[in-house]
């Protein structure tokens, strides 16, 4: 029989979307979105009769969720509104969801659900009239209320329906302000509905009571059932009249009976439910757009990261394809130097040398060539003229022109090629410009006799025209990253085609975002064997040293 209750709990629960409330020593109530548990299943009933929707949809009866807040400094909570919009609902929810903690169920509401713990649950709800027993309606609420102020203490909740109705309504509010202070002063939680008008202005003004409300929309005359906290709420009895079918001409004389004072505080709370009214629609209309924001911008992200992937694997392709042709040539340049070293050094056998190195370096040429060529200038180059050379990896400056040969200056480099192999990107002062600003590839000249004079022995390492100027250190210091990661890439290609086996790499210590830069690009560059921070001799933190592969 545990088990089955165990179990029973459990399927309610879940068919129910119930929650678990917090339980503790708290006086606070707290359950949003709660839903009545007996609307619930009745709605279940609905839809197994036939009577709801068909299978897969809605039942007919829609339960529609409620906020409850009381708040333990606050614990009287005074619910006023219209006939038929949820105040009765309201009370006996709160008692349910009260009573299923209790017996160690899950309540049907929001995450969140919060209850103390209640030794006695008192409801004065419905009409217990009784001829038999001599009681009228005020009687037998008088008879209940007297056996709940003999019973109720600290750990009671206490719900009353209708509060003060049944008796000459200036008593019957006396009478009902009297009791709430006095359930106050016991310590109770109380929940009490009423149309009286001083209990509205009782709870509005007592420090330990809280107004709440029905919504009520005036303009289709039905109710909604969200409770609206901290204003107090109107009948709405001659609308709802109307509504029900009463002769409008009864409803004008009604209108007419009705004291200037309660008209002006009707259409006061009129304007007031109607302020609240829109503040809910725009409420709810800006969480809308906020979610379709949010899904905007989880489908943006994805979508970038989408593109960031597709990048990082272009970017990985192009390097293994440049690595694969470095290697090619390198490779070529080895075996042509080889042969040379073998073979007679008579004029054929060079120029045919020099021709197969020709065919390699175009085959090189047209590979790189599907990628989109840097934008240029027409006409010839002349001193002074910013240029790119091609074939050699190089942009720098026209120095002088002599004839169809130019003098290039890149960086420490200077090259001599010419005319036709140099493609234009900026002419005379802007060029300068360019250089004054530090653009272009700048090396520092080796300090301890490293380069190629220093490897002319090593086995396999062989320079390639053009960059025999490439010295054993490359200066980052005043660079961007961006600018740092573009020159070291260009220089460790320029370093391994010129036979060089340690490089050093000065970025200096400042913030450390240019040392972190050159360890992320050492650390993945197919060309680096290893690398390590600088000792005191070379640089110590401001310089990192790199071992190339050979081979």
């Amino acid at each position: 029989g545990g088990l089955d209750l165990i179990f029973a709990r459990g399927a309610l629960a879940e068919r129910m979307e119930a929650v678990e409330p917090a339980i503790g020593d708290g006086r606070d109530v707290f359950l949003p979105g709660a839903r009545n548990p007996l609307l619930i299943a009745q709605a279940w009933r609905g839809a197994v009769a036939g009577r709801g929707a068909a299978e897969g949809e809605p039942s007919a009866l829609v339960v529609i969720p409620m906020d409850i807040e009381i708040h333990a400094d606050r614990p009287l909570l005074v619910i006023t509104g219209p006939n038929a919009g949820g105040k009765t609902v309201a009370l006996k929810t709160l008692g349910l969801l009260a009573l299923m903690a209790q017996a160690g169920c899950h309540v049907p509401a929001r995450a969140g659900a919060r209850l103390p713990i209640f030794s006695q649950v008192f409801a004065i709800v419905g009409d217990d009239q009784s001829v038999a027993e001599n009681l009228s309606t005020f009687s037998a609420f008088v008879k209940q209320l007297r056996d709940v102020l003999d019973r109720v203490d600290e750990h009671s909740l206490v719900l009353l329906d209708e509060l003060g109705a049944g008796t000459d309504p200036d008593d019957g509010a006396a009478l009902a302000q009297a009791v709430l202070e006095h359930l106050a002063e016991r310590g109770a939680v109380v929940a009490a509905s009423t149309h009286l008008e001083p209990l509205k202005g009782f709870a509005s003004t007592h420090p330990r009571a809280r107004n709440a409300s029905v919504e009520f929309d005036p303009e289709r005359l039905a109710p909604t059932f969200r409770l609206v906290y901290d204003r107090p709420g109107q009948s709405y009895a001659l609308s709802i009249g109307a509504r029900l079918g009463l002769p409008p001409a009864l409803i004008e004389r009604a209108h007419a009976h009705r004291s200037t004072q309660q008209r002006q505080l009707q259409e006061l709370l009129a304007r007031l439910d109607d302020r609240d009214r829109r503040d809910a629609e725009r409420t709810a209309a800006l969480e809308r757009r906020e979610a379709e924001s949010a899904g905007l911008l989880a489908r943006a992200q994805a979508e970038l990261e989408t593109a960031r992937a597709t990048a990082r694997e272009a970017v990985a392709r192009a390097k293994a394809e440049a690595q694969r042709l470095v290697t090619e040539v390198r490779r070529h340049v080895n075996d042509e130097w080889d042969r040379l070293k073998r073979a007679e050094k008579g004029r054929p056998e060079l120029e045919r040398a020099r021709k197969r190195l020709a065919e390699t370096a175009q085959r090189v040429e047209q590979t790189a060539g599907a990628a989109a060529p840097a934008p240029t200038l027409e006409g010839a180059a002349a001193a002074g003229d910013r240029v790119e050379v091609a074939h050699l990896g190089l942009k720098g400056q026209v120095t002088a022109i002599d004839g169809e040969i130019a003098t290039v200056q890149a960086g420490a480099v200077t090259v001599k090629v010419p005319l036709q192999a140099l493609a234009v990107v900026a002419r005379g002062d802007a060029a300068r410009g360019d250089v004054a600003r530090g653009e272009g590839v700048m090396y520092s000249r080796p300090r301890m006799g490293t380069g190629l004079g220093a490897k002319a022995g090593t086995r396999g390492a062989v320079a390639v025209p053009g960059k025999s100027g490439v010295p054993g250190e490359l200066h980052l210091i005043g660079r961007t990253t961006d600018e740092a990661r573009d020159l070291l890439e260009k220089y460790l290609d320029d370093a391994f085609l010129a036979g060089l086996t340690t490089v050093r790499i000065i970025h200096g210590k400042g913030t450390g975002a240019l040392r972190r830069a050159v360890e992320d690009v050492l650390g993945g560059h197919p060309l680096i064997a290893e690398h390590r921070p600088g000792a005191a001799s070379e640089g110590g933190g401001g310089a990192t040293v790199a071992t190339l592969t050979q081979g």
